[in-house]
């Protein structure tokens, strides 16, 4: 997880480097790094899972 200096919230990382995932301050009731973490990859997960196609 990476705290940003200019914005408000945090980066939560995975496996690729280049993959990140945006957690605002107000989404994760409980901000310990823990809950921020696994809140992330949540959403990482359900953007990976969730996606439908709307034009080809």
């Amino acid at each position: 997880m990476i705290d940003l200096k200019d914005v408000a919230g945090w980066v939560v990382t995975g496996r690729h480097s280049d993959v990140l995932t945006y957690v605002g301050p107000d989404e994760p009731q409980d901000q310990s790094h823990i809950a921020v973490g696994l809140f992330g990859r949540s959403k990482r997960h359900g953007d990976g899972t969730e996606l439908h196609v709307v034009h080809v």
